[in-house]
């Protein structure tokens, strides 16, 4: 067969370009591989990693267009580039390509879909689909697009200048397309390949052993593997040079190096993946910035400053690709919660809260969803409440926070007693008593309480006031009514048994705190007063009078004649004064036979 695109000055000879024309290598090929020499099945660039989707970059020649990115590409998971075009392919399984369109080689064929791997030639494209099968596009001069009738259980791919190779299942390698210098004669016997690799005239072939095998073209050695090179996990065809990723990391070259391109830079170690282009060399680095050397004409071997998250790199004639990993969210969003009102000192709170969520991101991360995160809580309840919240961000990260609030409302409650007393609130003249507030709070509990002081000095009615504040801050108070009065003593009829019918005197005296007796003054006003009664069963009451020579109340009560003999009959003292109970005092008597 005979190339006509060489007839129209696009050929190349070892070493030596005709003036504006280029080529392509190391990117004709799919099938990366990986630790050991495992086959990356469906890769699409020799060595150049698999999985990782991402944006593509991409520098050098630009004068088609190779390297102008179509807006909006993302989710590429692998790359290849020929003499003036790039093709990318998707996580769906589509493939885009850009550039140099001279004979179909970016048209992708409608409705292709499935794709594992891709490769780029010169002037012809190749996918493999995800049921084994090849599809080739672009320039057919020489046979490079017409797959073979038949070819299954595909597993990588590889484009050269002008012919292309497919690696099999079994581990065998079939080629189809210019032959001139034999890279399409597959070596008799060749078996248990795992990958392979396809430059301009030549081809290579990764075995399972690591060692390398190579055919075709050889005018500047670029097929004479190095003696002794084993141990080899990935390659890449250039031009006129080859490429092989050895297990250490590093990186080892053979072929035409007029450019450098097979001279390695010194200490290059912790290489992952490798690509050849006509006369340059890409290093992909264990982290992620990539290495370059070789021709630099069309600035191919200038990496841009700053390219770091590689995953994928690619050489063409005179440009590179990388892919640059999507930024990887894998961390959640996290709040910040602050709530309002803030609480107090105690971390309590007299109303409901607020809390606002304040959700954000790691530094770098996609950022939070506001449709579906929470924003603000509102506290319901009493006690100790937690409340949650969830927030997504845009790479699908779930966060969870909970906050907890301590919420009392309700006021403390006050149950005041006086002590000592003579009965409830009515306390002895001219006593020590003290008020108690029995503060209590269910909720946040009592931090302080506290009652008036307890006046004795004036008989009546008297007033104090109790307070009381719980944790929360919640304050009360009540108002304590209380009368200061005195003991009915030495209360006494003169004889224990009565007839019914008979007139029984009843005395008594009025005594404050210690026995002190009530003033002659108060005694004379409750005798006017009829303040100081006395009451026979459920008869009248009759008031009492005071004896101030005695210092005694006497009233004459008289019992009924109905009573029955052997009956006990109670006797009531009331003391009142302006209406307030200041005394009281109770004894009994019994009828007699």
């Amino acid at each position: 067969m005979t190339q006509s695109k060489m007839s129209n000055g696009a050929g190349f000879r070892t070493g030596a370009v005709a003036a504006g024309l280029v080529m392509i290598v190391g990117l004709f090929v799919a099938g990366p591989v990986g630790p050991a020499g495992a086959s990356q099945v469906g890769a699409t660039v020799a060595g150049s990693g698999a999985g990782a989707s991402g944006t593509v970059t991409g520098w050098g020649d630009n004068s088609q267009g190779q390297t102008t990115v179509p807006a909006g590409l993302t989710d590429v998971t692998a790359i290849a580039a020929g003499l003036h075009h790039s093709l990318a392919l998707k996580s769906d399984g589509t493939v885009s390509a850009w550039g140099w369109n001279s004979d179909g080689q970016t048209t992708v064929p409608p409705g292709l879909t499935d794709v594992t791997a891709i490769a780029a030639g010169l002037y012809h494209s190749l996918a493999l689909k995800s049921d084994g099968t090849v599809t080739a596009w672009g320039w057919n001069g020489d046979g490079q697009t017409t797959v073979p009738p038949g070819l299954t259980d595909v597993t990588a791919i590889a484009a050269g200048g002008f012919h292309s190779l497919a690696l099999k299942a079994d581990g065998t390698v079939t080629a189809w397309g210019y032959n001139l210098y034999g890279q399409t004669t597959v070596p008799e016997g060749l078996t248990d390949v795992t990958a392979i690799a396809a430059g301009l005239y030549h081809s290579l072939a990764l075995k399972a052993d690591g060692t390398v095998t190579a055919w075709g073209a050889n005018g500047d050695g670029q097929a004479t593997v190095p003696a002794g090179l084993t141990g080899v996990t990935a390659i890449a065809a250039g031009g006129a040079h080859s490429l092989a990723l050895n297990n250490d990391g590093t990186v080892t070259a053979w072929g035409a190096n007029a450019y450098g391109q097979a001279t390695v830079p010194v200490g290059l170690t912790g290489v992952t993946a490798i690509a050849a282009g006509i006369r340059h060399s890409l290093a992909l680095n264990s982290d992620g910035t990539v290495t370059a050397w070789g021709d630099n004409a069309y600035g191919q071997a200038t990496v841009p400053v700053g390219l770091t998250d590689v995953t994928a790199i690619a050489a063409g004639s005179f440009h590179s690709l990388a892919v640059v990993a999507d930024a990887t969210d894998l961390a959640a969003p996290t709040a910040a919660p602050t709530q309002s009102p803030v609480a107090n000192g105690a971390g309590w709170n007299t109303t409901d809260v607020t809390v606002d969520w304040n959700w954000s991101d790691e530094a770098g991360g996609s950022g939070i969803d506001p449709d579906n995160c929470t924003t603000t809580s509102t506290s319901t309840g009493e006690g100790e409440l937690t409340l949650q919240a969830t927030c997504l961000d845009l790479a699908g990260n779930t966060g969870d926070a909970d906050y907890t609030v301590k919420v009392d409302t309700v006021a403390p409650a006050l149950a005041p007693t006086l002590s000592p007393n003579l009965g409830g609130t009515l306390v002895a003249f001219g006593a020590t008593v003290t008020a108690t507030p029995n503060a209590s709070d269910e909720t946040s509990g009592i931090a302080s309480s506290s009652c008036g002081a307890v006046d004795t000095s004036t008989a009546g009615a008297q007033t104090l006031s109790c307070t009381a504040t719980d944790v929360a801050g919640n304050p009360t108070s009540v108002t304590v009514d209380y009368a200061v009065g005195f003991s009915v003593t030495k209360l006494s009829p003169t004889k224990a048994k009565y007839k019914a019918g008979s007139t029984i005197p009843v005395k008594f005296t009025l005594t404050g705190a210690g026995g002190q007796p009530i003033s002659a003054d108060l005694a004379a006003q409750l005798s006017s007063d009829c303040g100081a009664t006395v009451t026979l069963a459920d008869q009248a009451p009759v008031c009492a009078v005071y004896d101030p020579a005695k210092a005694i109340f006497i009233a004459t009560v008289r019992s009924p004649k109905t009573l029955a003999a052997g009956s006990t009959v109670p006797i009531t003292i009331t003391v009142t004064l302006d209406t307030t109970t200041i005394a009281t005092g109770a004894t009994s008597i019994t009828i007699a036979k």
